[in-house]
Order: C-alpha cells, then structure tokens, then sequence
C-alpha cells in the first residue's frame, strides 16, 4: 500500500513538473497563432485560443490537487 502512495505521488510530481517545463512551449505556439500574422484565427475560435495557456495551468494545478484528495480520502 505504500509503495503505491509512494509511487503515485512520484507520478504525479513528474506530471506536474513536465506540464510546467512545457507551459512556455505553449505559450509561445498560442502567440503564433494569435499573433501579428496569425490571421487565421477570428471571433470564437481566437478566444478558445487565448484561454489555452489558462487552461493548461488551471490542468497542471488540478492533477496533483485531485491526487492528493483522492490520497488523503483513501488514508
């Protein structure tokens, strides 16, 4: 059993840090599509666009919050 808690939190800390080393990636893509020449985008597709980096962190912060409620309910 604790092997497992053990193992899932180091599953979760490693999600966590990926997620945020490639949060600038997707920073940086978004800017390019939404950008000066990025024409392509109008109306309601440009907004889902610019709330993709929110949504990436929103992510980012709910899959170790979620773990770790899941965890201490489960204790």
């Amino acid at each position: 059993m604790a092997k497992q808690n053990i193992a899932g939190l180091i599953t979760c800390f490693l999600i966590m840090i990926v997620g945020l080393a490639l949060t600038p990636t997707v920073v940086s893509s978004v800017g390019t599509v939404t950008g000066v020449g990025g024409d392509n985008l109008t109306g309601a597709s440009l907004t889902l666009m610019l709330l993709v980096p929110l949504f990436w962190v929103i992510l980012m912060i709910a899959i170790p919050v979620g773990y770790i409620a899941l965890w201490l309910r489960g204790s």
